[in-house]
């Protein structure tokens, strides 16, 4: 009898103590990621997403600050929800926050001085599912042709993003490029003008979702 109660009583502890997180696999507050780690959403806080935007220091060669906006800016409530509105088209359902920068060809700045401007804009939602959305209408809206134009002709370009959609249009030997990608529960939008090349956005948007998965990594992206 002795030893059957020793052995109930063993048992009973062993689940008490697991049940408490006390095996390998718990966590202080009772919840473990373990064997669940692809189901956590890749999203962006805030100050996150601000970090995310490209740095002056990260940008590749030929690239450089300038336009409307050369220092990574980031807004939360109605007016991340009107910006994201205008670009998507949809109602932003679980948008958390809305950044964006700017940056321009160094060789048509220097050469022309136009500029030829990109304008990234980084929205972060709180589910990869409302990220889809939105990047559904995002592709929808830049890919109808312009008024009285024909429509944008897709251009490859590889980013690991989830999804990636790129369209470019000629205008008198110049490139409109647009680039859409989703990353989890992050949508980007780089939009491209006066630009030489169909397909001159590929190493922005290449850096712009690598450090969207390095921020969320929580790694420093300029490390």
């Amino acid at each position: 009898m002795k030893s059957a109660t020793r052995g109930m009583v063993l048992a009973v502890l062993v689940a008490v103590l697991t049940a408490c997180g006390g095996g390998p696999a718990g966590h202080a507050n009772g919840d473990s990621l373990e064997g669940h780690e692809n189901e956590a959403p890749l999203t962006l806080s805030a100050e996150q997403l601000r970090v995310a935007l490209p740095s002056k220091k990260s940008l590749p060669e030929g690239w450089i600050g300038g336009g409307w906006s050369s220092d990574p800016q980031v807004d939360e409530g109605a007016k991340a929800a009107d910006d994201c509105g205008d670009d998507t088209q949809t109602g932003c359902a679980g948008l958390m926050a809305h950044g964006r920068r700017s940056v321009e060809s160094e060789e048509n700045a220097e050469s022309t001085g136009k500029g030829a401007p990109v304008y990234i804009h980084v929205y972060s939602f709180d589910t990869a599912e409302n990220a889809g959305v939105a990047f559904k209408g995002l592709v929808a809206s830049k890919r109808k042709p312009a008024p009285g134009g024909s429509a944008p002709v897709p251009v490859a370009i590889s980013t690991g993003a989830d999804e990636t959609v790129a369209v470019s249009d000629d205008i008198s030997g110049e490139y409109t490029v647009e680039v859409m990608m989703r990353v989890g529960g992050v949508v980007v939008y780089l939009g491209g003008y006066d630009q030489k090349k169909p397909d001159s956005l590929q190493e922005l948007a290449q850096l712009q979702i690598d450090r969207i998965k390095k921020t969320a990594e929580g790694k420093n992206p300029d490390a």
